[in-house]
């Protein structure tokens, strides 16, 4: 455990309560709990306050037996919340010599909580009804409760041996105290019974045996300081119980004495711990020492500063480039959206992003850091689904609420418009995506957004949105036109013109990894229709998204199939890349439902930008020297050439048989091989023109050899094609 401060006589006494509170003599806890009227209590059910000489009047109880019916075993026992005094009063003490501070017995007031069956046992009655039925009473588990106090117990018949204290400032004293706005937490009831987990000698002799207290109350070594700055500094400690390294934050000695830095300090530790989030990171504890006095311990992050490699890269580290390309730190960047958006889920914003509080590990590790400055915004009033953080947020306000919140808060050289306003009511999450926006900024340009020979100038910047342009600010780093499209709308200067949300950026930076193109019309044909048709005009290509098609061309009354296209294919594609008017050399067909993306020049045009502008010169040059081939294509690839293979067929076993072609044998890869090359086409012409001449017998094929039957045949045949031409 953290060491409480010590007595001295010289400063206000310390001592620690019941339940295990900090407390001094003579000063406030806060400004709704004073010292004289605060006392530790203990649970006490109805059987013990019998035993202890607690028990109703009979009197003004209805006629019934004496003796009250033992309660059954698991049913509910209403409890009395109970003083220390109380107890000495009922000739009971507490085993522990604690000093306790003076207080007004007259002033407090413990309470019951008793359901209304129970009040129909006691013989208690509301608005003079009578009680309910033992059937009625007994519908369900649940039993509403009222809280009741002494004095009522008085004046419902029940009361103390002892004499009690007069107790009737002690409602109004109550009421005085209570927030208007206050609401129960609800709290969720234990589905065990949790006396059944009491420690056992044997867990006891274990956790002695691993949780060596060598260091008596020491809990922390302090092993170096990392670094300073600001309002505190970051120790590396060891933490001896579990034996694992953390780092400390602690306050400079220097503001150690105010409010302000005290209030920041914690609200800083409350926030980051409310934060569970694996690229934010954690706080493990907040504590007092009276060797660093305020405290809390966060996990050690292991790697560098997003900044620091960003200069890195900046200086031509070729490490750093080659690790660090343009992927990595968009997926880096990604990361760091995810942690926004989920402090925004909280309504939390953080209101100093940038590449300096960004830590970057070596295993994809990305930590947002440094919440010294994050507040909640929107109503607190809001959050009733979640108890716990409604308060988190009021324990928060308690400590800020007296305090001014007008100055200038965050990086200049990255600040929102309405950061440099110095109104924290401006401030919202609108800031943090345009603090997202600076930060993917300095990323791509190595250079924070703002800049100037002093503070002022460069605030008179940030204040009056005087940006320069990410290719501008860094000509050679040729930043996609995407990419600058997505840093100037986060960082638009009126905030209603910004990203909605961070998940709305952060889903423009998904498209932007995964590299999607711009959103394109769809279409859809069914099986045996044309997508495009041989001869006619084409201004748009096809990417095909799902199905399959057959391009097919139409010679000599004959229909030869060039391919089979499926998905991921694009077809069209000249009437993209020419800058006259295409005519369609070839015909599309649908074998099945084939869903399509129509592409478009406009289309081609915009994604270009997106790319880096030497990107887009070399796909230019590309389609150029593409155009001018298809331009001068050997007019064999685009025509029906089973003439011409047919005839090159007979020549080729003419020449070699010696006028006895009928015995020859060649086989049949070898022959497909040479005319290819003979007449330079593609070998797949040449076999589709060779297996229709084996199926029509025209050509014999046996184990891998061809031959030719009957060689006047195939010149008969030959002529005939020729003629269909």
């Amino acid at each position: 455990m953290n060491k409480a401060p010590e007595k001295n006589s010289s400063q206000n006494e310390i001592y620690e309560d019941t339940a295990g509170n900090i407390k001094k003599e003579g000063t406030e806890e806060n400004s709704d709990s004073k010292p004289d009227t605060y006392e530790a209590t203990v649970a006490i059910s109805r059987e013990e306050l019998e035993a202890l000489g607690l028990r109703r009047n009979v009197n003004d109880a209805p006629d019934e037996p004496e003796q009250e019916p033992e309660p059954e075993p698991g049913k509910y026992e209403a409890t009395i919340a109970i003083s220390r005094e109380e107890l000495e009063e009922l000739g009971l003490r507490s085993s522990r010599p604690d000093p306790e501070p003076e207080f007004e017995i007259e002033n407090y007031e413990a309470t019951v909580a008793i359901s209304r069956h129970e009040l129909a046992e006691l013989g208690l009655r509301i608005d003079q009804t009578e009680p309910e039925s033992e059937s009625e009473s007994e519908t369900g588990d649940y039993q509403a409760t009222v809280a009741i106090s002494k004095s009522e117990l008085a004046e419902l018949g029940l009361r103390i041996d002892q004499p009690e204290p007069e107790a009737d400032t002690a409602e109004s004293k109550s009421d005085e105290t209570a927030p208007e706005d206050s609401e129960p937490v609800e709290e969720e009831a234990l589905n065990f019974d949790i006396e059944t987990y009491t420690a056992s000698s044997l867990e006891d002799e274990y956790y002695q045996k691993s949780v060596k207290k060598d260091h008596g109350a020491d809990k922390y070594r302090i092993q170096k300081r990392i670094v300073s700055g600001g309002m505190g500094s970051i120790l590396k400690v060891l933490d001896q119980d579990l034996h694992r390294t953390l780092v400390m934050k602690v306050i400079l000695p220097k503001f150690k004495s105010s409010d302000d830095t005290l209030g920041d300090f914690v609200t800083e530790a409350k926030i980051t711990g409310l934060l569970e989030h694996p690229n934010i990171i954690p706080v493990h504890e907040l504590g007092l020492t009276r060797e660093t006095g305020l405290f809390f311990t966060m996990k050690l992050a292991q790697g560098e500063a997003l900044n620091d490699v960003l200069n890195e890269i900046k200086g031509g580290n070729p490490k750093y480039v080659e690790k660090y390309n343009t992927y990595h730190l968009l997926s880096i960047f990604r990361k760091v959206c995810d942690a926004v958006s989920f402090a925004h889920s909280k309504n939390i914003v953080h209101r100093d992003i940038k590449p300096h509080n960004i830590m970057v590990g070596d295993y994809g590790e990305v930590l947002l850091m440094d919440w010294g400055i994050a507040k909640f915004v929107n109503d607190p009033g809001k959050e009733k689904k979640d108890p716990v953080l409604r308060e988190i947020r009021k324990d928060i306000l308690n400590l800020v609420k007296d305090k001014k919140d007008d100055v200038i808060k965050g990086s200049p050289t990255y600040m929102s418009p309405e950061q440099v306003a110095g109104d924290p009511s401006r401030v919202d999450k609108k800031s943090d995506i345009f603090l997202l926006g600076a930060t993917l900024y300095h990323i791509f340009t190595f250079e924070a957004p703002y800049f100037g020979k002093n503070i002022v100038e460069i605030l008179h910047k940030a204040e009056t949105g005087d940006l320069m342009h990410p290719q501008l600010r860094n000509p050679a780093r040729q930043i996609p036109d995407e990419v600058c499209r997505i840093i100037l709308k986060a960082m638009e200067h009126r905030k209603q013109d910004r990203y909605p949300t961070v998940e709305d950026m952060a889903k423009d930076i998904d498209d932007l990894i995964s590299g999607k193109w711009s959103r394109q019309e769809k279409k859809i044909f069914e099986s045996g229709e044309m997508l495009m048709r041989e001869g006619e005009d084409g201004e748009e290509a096809y990417l095909i998204l799902s199905g399959k098609v057959q391009v097919i061309k139409e010679t000599g009354g004959h229909r030869i199939v060039l391919a089979t296209l499926k998905e991921g294919d694009v077809i069209g594609e000249m009437s993209l890349i020419t800058k006259e008017k295409v005519t369609r050399s070839a015909s599309v067909e649908a074998l099945e439902t084939t869903e399509v993306a129509i592409l478009t020049k406009h289309v081609i045009s915009q994604n270009l930008k997106k790319l880096p502008p030497y990107m887009e010169k070399i796909v230019s040059t590309l389609t150029d020297r593409l155009r001018i081939a298809n331009t001068n294509i050997h007019p064999h690839a685009a025509s029906d050439c089973t003439y011409l293979i047919l005839k090159q067929l007979r020549m080729i076993f003419k020449d070699r048989s010696g006028g006895k072609a009928r015995r020859l044998k060649i086989p049949y890869h070898e022959i497909k091989k040479e005319i290819s090359e003979d007449l330079g086409i593609s070998a797949q012409k040449v076999e589709k023109v060779l297996l229709r001449a084996i199926e029509t017998n025209l050509v014999e094929s046996k184990k891998e050899m061809i031959q030719i039957p009957d060689i006047d045949e195939l010149a008969r045949i030959t002529e005939f094609a020729r003629s269909q031409k």
